[in-house]
């Protein structure tokens, strides 16, 4: 998937020590959402296993992220289980920022 190894690229050159331990997470969030796809038999079952692999710690705050965590994870099932498609990889490089960016600001709120 383009977002991995995108992710990949920036850790690897991410000066900030706090943003490349949060790109070596989200890869392998990404990477545990991928394997999932590949074995839900719907995208009912993915959201459920999905929404509960650490996206906030402990979870506990993960429900904050439900609306744009949702779409992310539709985009990667569709990825996964439907025909290779360049349209679907740009989908889930924008469902990733609008899911980042809401992500960011409930993580500043925690600080």
């Amino acid at each position: 998937m383009k977002l991995i190894e995108m992710m990949k690229q920036r850790a690897q050159s991410e000066q900030s020590y706090f943003r490349a331990a949060l790109l070596r997470e989200d890869i392998a969030r990404l990477e545990k959402l991928l394997a999932l796809a590949h074995t839900c038999e719907s995208l009912e079952d993915f959201e459920k296993d999905g929404l509960f692999i650490g996206w906030t710690q402990g979870d506990l705050r993960t429900g904050e992220l439900k609306a744009p965590l949702l779409p992310l994870m539709a985009a990667i099932f569709a990825y996964v289980n439907g025909p290779e498609d360049e349209t679907m990889e740009q989908a889930i490089v924008a469902r990733w920022a609008d899911f980042n960016a809401q992500r960011m600001k409930i993580l500043v709120h925690c600080l």
